[in-house]
């Protein structure tokens, strides 16, 4: 079964970069409310809890994934564009420019990704701070409980956000590292030149 999940990540290595950003970025759109019940008809003050999420934010959060996913595949993916026919040239000159922006901006598609996890993840210690000051917590019934287990929960949510983009950012800046090739290996270097005059554009860098 290790070995299954094994080879199924390094087959769809995307898909589940895709998932883990998916994953974290709509867990921290989740607020999770605690409020202090203080009824006449109960004998102690009663804690409870509510998680609150956007169903609009939520059902636009695969754009802001996807956008991310974008710093992960050469050239946004215009390489792909096929330059048979009449607009070759066009379709060419796309495919370069495409490679050229991806090069020096695809870091920065990560960006609306982390600003809206760090939003999210930013809310709940404000949450519980304002709670804390401004309720009888301590003389509710459950109170310090919920609090650790949702301080636990927000944890783990912080080490998930921060290791997937890590993983994220790593992959690109590998993808970016490979498109150059330095002196050394002749049959490399001609071996890149090959691969480039079979797409017609410079796919990969030769540095002197």
């Amino acid at each position: 079964m290790r070995d299954y999940i094994r080879n199924f990540v390094r087959s769809h290595h995307c898909l589940c970069i895709f998932a883990v950003l998916q994953l974290t970025l709509m867990l921290s759109m989740l607020e999770v409310r605690i409020q202090i019940d203080q009824s006449p008809e109960l004998q102690r003050p009663l804690t409870r809890v509510y998680v609150v999420g956007q169903p609009r934010e939520l059902a636009c959060s695969p754009f802001l994934s996807g956008f991310a996913m974008g710093a992960m595949f050469y050239g946004y993916g215009l390489i792909y564009l096929p330059t048979k026919g009449p607009l070759g040239g066009l379709l060419t000159t796309i495919r370069m420019t495409g490679l050229s922006v991806w090069q020096q901006c695809s870091p920065v598609m990560l960006l609306p990704w982390s600003m809206r996890v760090a939003q999210g993840l930013s809310m709940f210690p404000h949450h519980v701070w304002e709670c804390l000051a401004k309720e009888p917590c301590l003389e509710a019934d459950n109170f310090l409980l919920i609090v650790i287990l949702a301080t636990a929960a927000w944890i783990y949510l912080l080490i998930l956000a921060i290791t997937s983009f890590v993983v994220a950012l790593r992959l690109n800046l590998r993808m970016l590292g490979a498109r150059h090739i330095g002196g050394g290996d002749h049959e490399l270097r001609a071996y890149a030149r090959e691969i480039n005059e079979l797409l017609g554009f410079e796919m990969i860098v030769l540095s002197t």
